[in-house]
């Protein structure tokens, strides 16, 4: 009894739901092209081109500084180090930059403000790089 129940609500819905359903015209052989062109498309304005900005050295390194978590790929003694694998990060596709801290010039990849941002991005950069090299440094 409980399963020819389930199947009279069953039907009852198929069939309700149908009375919604708009009737499409059918399209003749023949008239495809006809019909087509009698359709109203919206024209879309294109956008204007916007140059990416392009920020210098400084100006990122003015940005991070404002920031409490760095994620560091290297640290270096010499100044002359660290610009050099700063800029295999930048053949990359990573804008890093140096910061001197303690006498340390330190290669750093992204700057964040929370903890818990800067903790799920190192993961997902240790696990895109193969690189477990990757730390986190907290100013």
């Amino acid at each position: 009894m409980v399963k020819f129940n389930f199947f009279l609500i069953l039907v009852f819905l198929l069939f309700s739901g149908c009375k919604d359903k708009k009737t499409i015209t059918p399209i003749e052989k023949g008239k495809i092209v006809e019909q087509t062109a009698k359709r109203l498309v919206p024209e879309l304005t294109p956008e204007p081109n916007k140059p990416d900005p392009e920020f210098t050295s400084e100006q990122i390194a003015e940005n991070r500084n404002s920031f409490d978590y760095h994620i560091v790929a290297a640290s270096y003694n010499n100044l002359s180090q660290a610009e050099n694998f700063k800029g295999k990060l930048y053949q990359k596709g990573y804008p890093s930059i140096v910061m001197e801290q303690n006498g340390k010039f330190r290669v750093v990849m992204q700057s964040f403000n929370k903890k818990e941002t800067a903790v799920k991005e190192l993961i997902r950069l240790r696990k895109l790089n193969k690189t477990p090299d990757l730390w986190l440094l907290h100013q």
